[in-house]
Protein backbone atom coordinates (compact mmCIF):
# COMPACT_ATOMS: atom_id res chain seq x y z
CA UNK A 1 0.00 0.00 0.00
CA UNK A 2 1.28 3.46 -0.88
CA UNK A 3 2.41 5.46 2.16
CA UNK A 4 0.29 8.45 3.13
CA UNK A 5 3.11 10.95 2.66
CA UNK A 6 3.87 9.57 -0.81
CA UNK A 7 0.19 9.65 -1.76
CA UNK A 8 -0.07 13.31 -0.74
CA UNK A 9 3.04 14.21 -2.74
CA UNK A 10 1.80 12.39 -5.84
CA UNK A 11 -1.63 14.00 -5.53
CA UNK A 12 -0.08 17.47 -5.27
CA UNK A 13 2.14 16.85 -8.29
CA UNK A 14 -0.80 15.53 -10.31
CA UNK A 15 -2.80 18.63 -9.40
CA UNK A 16 0.01 20.89 -10.54
CA UNK A 17 0.40 18.95 -13.79
CA UNK A 18 -3.25 18.45 -14.70
CA UNK A 19 -4.98 21.44 -13.15
CA UNK A 20 -2.54 24.27 -13.62
CA UNK A 21 0.76 23.89 -15.51
CA UNK A 22 0.88 20.89 -17.86
CA UNK A 23 3.26 22.70 -20.23
CA UNK A 24 5.84 22.98 -17.48
CA UNK A 25 6.01 19.18 -17.38
CA UNK A 26 5.94 18.66 -21.13
CA UNK A 27 2.39 17.32 -21.08
CA UNK A 28 -0.27 17.76 -23.75
CA UNK A 29 -3.85 17.89 -22.53
CA UNK A 30 -6.88 17.67 -24.79
CA UNK A 31 -10.01 19.81 -24.70
CA UNK A 32 -11.38 17.69 -21.85
CA UNK A 33 -8.25 17.98 -19.71
CA UNK A 34 -6.95 14.45 -20.37
CA UNK A 35 -3.26 13.65 -20.77
CA UNK A 36 -1.57 10.36 -21.66
CA UNK A 37 -1.16 8.44 -18.40
CA UNK A 38 2.25 7.05 -19.41
CA UNK A 39 3.49 10.57 -20.12
CA UNK A 40 2.19 11.69 -16.74
CA UNK A 41 3.93 8.77 -15.04
CA UNK A 42 7.20 9.70 -16.75
CA UNK A 43 6.80 13.29 -15.56
CA UNK A 44 6.20 12.05 -12.01
CA UNK A 45 9.22 9.77 -12.16
CA UNK A 46 11.36 12.73 -13.23
CA UNK A 47 10.54 14.17 -9.79
CA UNK A 48 10.60 10.86 -7.90
CA UNK A 49 12.06 7.82 -9.60
CA UNK A 50 10.31 5.42 -7.21
CA UNK A 51 6.77 6.33 -8.30
CA UNK A 52 4.98 3.45 -10.05
CA UNK A 53 1.78 3.17 -12.03
CA UNK A 54 0.28 1.34 -9.05
CA UNK A 55 0.98 4.41 -6.92
CA UNK A 56 -0.79 6.66 -9.43
CA UNK A 57 -3.78 4.33 -9.62
CA UNK A 58 -3.99 4.23 -5.81
CA UNK A 59 -4.21 8.04 -5.69
CA UNK A 60 -6.85 8.04 -8.44
CA UNK A 61 -9.07 5.23 -7.19
CA UNK A 62 -8.57 5.40 -3.44
CA UNK A 63 -8.67 9.18 -3.03
CA UNK A 64 -11.60 10.27 -0.88
CA UNK A 65 -12.09 13.50 -2.82
CA UNK A 66 -12.07 11.82 -6.25
CA UNK A 67 -9.76 14.45 -7.70
CA UNK A 68 -8.67 12.44 -10.75
CA UNK A 69 -9.92 9.88 -13.21
CA UNK A 70 -8.35 7.49 -15.73
CA UNK A 71 -10.12 6.52 -18.96
CA UNK A 72 -8.72 4.62 -21.93
CA UNK A 73 -5.11 5.17 -20.98
CA UNK A 74 -5.57 8.88 -20.25
CA UNK A 75 -5.79 10.74 -16.97
CA UNK A 76 -7.26 14.09 -15.94
CA UNK A 77 -8.20 16.18 -12.93
CA UNK A 78 -11.96 16.11 -12.49
CA UNK A 79 -12.18 19.69 -11.20
CA UNK A 80 -10.06 22.61 -9.98
CA UNK A 81 -8.60 23.77 -13.32
CA UNK A 82 -7.14 27.21 -13.74
CA UNK A 83 -7.30 26.87 -17.54
CA UNK A 84 -10.45 26.20 -19.58
CA UNK A 85 -11.55 22.64 -20.26
CA UNK A 86 -14.75 20.96 -21.39
CA UNK A 87 -16.00 18.91 -18.44
CA UNK A 88 -17.66 16.50 -20.82
CA UNK A 89 -20.71 16.18 -18.57
CA UNK A 90 -24.20 17.59 -18.86
CA UNK A 91 -25.61 20.02 -16.30
CA UNK A 92 -27.35 18.23 -13.44
CA UNK A 93 -30.23 19.17 -11.18
CA UNK A 94 -28.71 20.26 -7.86
CA UNK A 95 -30.09 19.81 -4.34
CA UNK A 96 -32.08 22.63 -2.79
CA UNK A 97 -28.99 24.22 -1.26
CA UNK A 98 -25.25 24.17 -1.83
CA UNK A 99 -22.54 25.94 0.15
CA UNK A 100 -19.36 27.94 -0.39
CA UNK A 101 -16.77 28.59 2.30
CA UNK A 102 -15.05 31.96 1.93
CA UNK A 103 -12.81 34.32 3.83
CA UNK A 104 -14.83 36.62 6.11
CA UNK A 105 -13.31 39.54 4.24
CA UNK A 106 -15.02 38.37 1.03
CA UNK A 107 -18.56 38.11 2.34
CA UNK A 108 -19.84 41.61 1.60
CA UNK A 109 -18.39 41.64 -1.91
CA UNK A 110 -19.87 38.25 -2.75
CA UNK A 111 -23.31 39.14 -1.43
CA UNK A 112 -23.31 42.36 -3.46
CA UNK A 113 -21.64 41.10 -6.65
CA UNK A 114 -22.32 37.35 -6.78
CA UNK A 115 -20.14 34.26 -6.74
CA UNK A 116 -17.58 34.06 -9.55
CA UNK A 117 -14.36 32.07 -10.01
CA UNK A 118 -11.14 33.76 -8.92
CA UNK A 119 -8.23 31.58 -9.97
CA UNK A 120 -10.23 28.62 -11.27
CA UNK A 121 -12.44 27.97 -14.26
CA UNK A 122 -15.48 27.25 -12.07
CA UNK A 123 -16.87 28.07 -8.65
CA UNK A 124 -16.59 25.00 -6.41
CA UNK A 125 -19.56 24.31 -4.12
CA UNK A 126 -20.02 21.80 -1.30
CA UNK A 127 -23.04 19.69 -0.46
CA UNK A 128 -22.72 20.40 3.27
CA UNK A 129 -22.19 23.61 5.20
CA UNK A 130 -19.71 21.95 7.55
CA UNK A 131 -17.51 20.82 4.66
CA UNK A 132 -17.59 24.28 3.10
CA UNK A 133 -16.53 25.81 6.41
CA UNK A 134 -13.52 23.50 6.63
CA UNK A 135 -12.09 24.34 3.22
CA UNK A 136 -13.12 27.90 2.53
CA UNK A 137 -11.14 30.40 4.55
CA UNK A 138 -7.58 29.32 3.89
CA UNK A 139 -5.22 27.24 5.97
CA UNK A 140 -5.68 27.82 9.67
CA UNK A 141 -8.30 30.52 9.29
CA UNK A 142 -12.03 30.32 10.06
CA UNK A 143 -14.47 30.55 7.18
CA UNK A 144 -17.74 32.25 6.57
CA UNK A 145 -20.24 30.10 4.66
CA UNK A 146 -22.43 31.34 1.81
CA UNK A 147 -25.61 29.36 1.17
CA UNK A 148 -26.60 28.99 -2.47
CA UNK A 149 -30.27 28.48 -3.32
CA UNK A 150 -29.17 26.01 -5.96
CA UNK A 151 -32.55 24.65 -6.95
CA UNK A 152 -33.93 28.14 -7.53
CA UNK A 153 -30.82 29.14 -9.46
CA UNK A 154 -31.07 25.98 -11.58
CA UNK A 155 -34.70 26.80 -12.43
CA UNK A 156 -33.55 30.29 -13.42
CA UNK A 157 -31.00 28.90 -15.86
CA UNK A 158 -27.78 28.61 -13.83
CA UNK A 159 -25.95 25.42 -14.86
CA UNK A 160 -24.52 23.10 -12.19
CA UNK A 161 -22.15 20.20 -12.87
CA UNK A 162 -21.95 17.28 -10.46
CA UNK A 163 -18.30 16.22 -10.04
CA UNK A 164 -18.64 13.82 -7.15
CA UNK A 165 -17.56 15.50 -3.93
CA UNK A 166 -18.04 18.98 -5.38
CA UNK A 167 -20.48 20.79 -7.67
CA UNK A 168 -19.18 23.26 -10.23
CA UNK A 169 -20.84 26.31 -11.72
CA UNK A 170 -19.60 29.28 -13.73
CA UNK A 171 -21.27 31.90 -11.52
CA UNK A 172 -24.15 32.47 -9.11
CA UNK A 173 -26.03 35.80 -9.07
CA UNK A 174 -26.59 37.63 -5.80
CA UNK A 175 -30.31 36.89 -5.58
CA UNK A 176 -29.53 33.23 -4.85
CA UNK A 177 -27.00 33.90 -2.08
CA UNK A 178 -27.41 34.33 1.67
CA UNK A 179 -24.97 34.23 4.56
CA UNK A 180 -25.26 30.82 6.21
CA UNK A 181 -22.83 31.42 9.06
CA UNK A 182 -20.05 33.68 10.22
CA UNK A 183 -16.91 32.23 11.77
CA UNK A 184 -16.87 31.96 15.54
CA UNK A 185 -13.59 33.86 15.63
CA UNK A 186 -12.27 36.84 13.73
CA UNK A 187 -10.06 35.97 10.78
CA UNK A 188 -7.31 38.15 12.13
CA UNK A 189 -6.69 39.12 15.77
CA UNK A 190 -6.87 42.86 16.38
CA UNK A 191 -3.53 44.63 16.44
CA UNK A 192 -2.58 45.90 19.90
CA UNK A 193 -3.05 49.62 20.49
CA UNK A 194 0.35 51.27 20.96
CA UNK A 195 0.77 53.35 24.14
CA UNK A 196 0.99 57.13 23.86
CA UNK A 197 4.46 58.38 23.02
CA UNK A 198 4.82 60.22 26.30
CA UNK A 199 3.65 57.32 28.46
CA UNK A 200 6.35 55.82 30.65
CA UNK A 201 7.46 52.34 29.68
CA UNK A 202 6.44 50.03 32.48
CA UNK A 203 8.99 47.37 31.67
CA UNK A 204 12.22 47.16 29.75
CA UNK A 205 11.44 43.62 28.62
CA UNK A 206 10.79 43.36 24.90
CA UNK A 207 9.29 40.26 23.32
CA UNK A 208 9.09 39.31 19.68
CA UNK A 209 6.80 36.79 18.08
CA UNK A 210 4.55 35.91 15.21
CA UNK A 211 0.92 36.82 14.98
CA UNK A 212 -1.19 34.17 16.68
CA UNK A 213 -2.45 31.57 14.28
CA UNK A 214 -5.63 29.58 14.55
CA UNK A 215 -5.38 25.84 14.29
CA UNK A 216 -6.51 24.28 11.04
CA UNK A 217 -9.92 22.66 10.85
CA UNK A 218 -8.84 20.35 8.05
Amino acid sequence: MIQSRSAVRISKLLSLMLRHRPDEFGLEVDAFGFADVEAVLSALQAKDGEVTMEDVEAVVYDGEKQRFEIKDGRIRARYGHSFPIDLGVDPAEPPEFLYKGVSPKEVEGILSEGLTPIDRQFVHLSFESEVAAQIGGGRGRPSAVIRVAAQEAHEAGVAFFDCGPTVLTEQVPTEFLTLEQRPEREAYPPAPTPPPANEAVASQEVTYGRRRRFSSRR
